[in-house]
């Protein structure tokens, strides 16, 4: 009977991850303000991408360990999130764009490497976003 209990327990471990998958990604709503930098620095940190910092009241929200800095990731979708939070064009009198933004991502994947990086989300939709503003050049 033990080890009839410890197969099935065994068994229901090993098919947790393939339910996690089965359920599909978890769809997370978000407030906080969207980034496209285009400063050097930012360009060589990050590349070219949208990231977002959510309110820090929600980085709860957020799948990730507990961090010593503040939450904030970039999308997966870049062309699409571009389309989503209607990033303007890059313009060569200001260093990028900005703006407050409710959204929906999932797909959140923590960056857990050693060094450089950030943790990525797919950005699925806008439910508002307010007029952007430049970020001016330091």
């Amino acid at each position: 009977m033990k080890l009839a209990a410890l197969l099935s327990t065994h068994l229901l471990l090993c098919a947790l991850p393939l339910l996690a998958q089965a359920q599909g990604p978890t769809p997370i709503v978000l407030d906080g303000q969207y980034s496209a930098r285009t400063d050097e620095m930012s360009l060589q940190i990050i590349g070219n991408r949208v990231c977002f910092a959510p309110d820090k009241a929600q980085w709860g929200r957020l799948p990730h360990p507990a961090a010593t800095h503040d939450a904030w990731f970039c999308f997966s979708n870049d062309g699409e999130a571009r389309r989503l939070l209607r990033v303007p064009a890059r313009q060569a009198d200001n260093c990028g764009w900005q703006a407050r933004a409710r959204i929906v991502i999932d797909n959140y994947q923590p960056y857990v490497e050693q060094g450089d990086g950030n943790d990525m989300a797919r950005l699925a939709s806008v439910v508002k976003v307010a007029q952007p503003n430049a970020i001016a050049c330091e």
